[in-house]
């Protein structure tokens, strides 16, 4: 039979790795699952430009289909490559009027994270022009535009897309 002194010993022992334990878990390092970030082109925003310009072909959704049926044919299993996020619709930002009249340009470069519905879930600055009101005409623009989300073969991915938005006087 057991005797009592030896059961505090077993209890002792089974509550240090017990928290041993936790200590573990909760600091080991966790897997970092990153987003993958993708560019769009450079948007100039004029005074003179109102106008919604034409989204970008869907040359990038040709080349993976192409590459695709060529590996089908050489019977090579490879990972899908990664189809960046389009831009369904967008609204240009529009020069604020303080700035116009303060004469202030910059370069403002938003970044958007585009979930797997498409949706910009977070819009920020990255880089500021170093105006808070072009950078707030940047962030209200971007905000507004859907997506169509990033895609590796059929699964829809999260990721960043980030805008480089000139302000521009001329």
């Amino acid at each position: 039979m057991i005797k009592e002194k030896e059961w505090i010993g077993y209890i002792a022992v089974f509550l240090v790795l017990a928290v041993a334990l936790t200590l573990y878990a909760a600091l080991r390092p966790k897997a970092v699952v990153q987003s993958p970030t993708f560019v769009y082109e450079e948007i100039v925003v004029s005074k003179a430009i109102k106008a919604d310009k034409a989204i970008k072909s869907d040359r990038a959704e040709r080349s993976i289909r192409a590459e695709k049926a060529v590996r089908m044919e050489k019977g090579i299993s490879a990972p899908l490559p990664i189809v960046p996020p389009r831009v369904i619709s967008q609204i240009w930002p529009e020069y604020p009027v303080s700035a116009l009249i303060k004469g202030i340009e910059g370069l403002v470069l938003v970044q958007a994270y585009i979930g797997i519905g498409g949706n910009a879930e977070r819009v920020e600055v990255k880089i500021s022009s170093g105006y808070p009101e072009l950078d707030e005409a940047a962030i209200k623009a971007v905000s507004s535009w859907r997506f169509a989300p990033a895609m590796q073969g059929n699964a829809a991915l999260a990721s960043w897309f980030e805008v480089p938005i000139r302000f521009r006087l001329r």
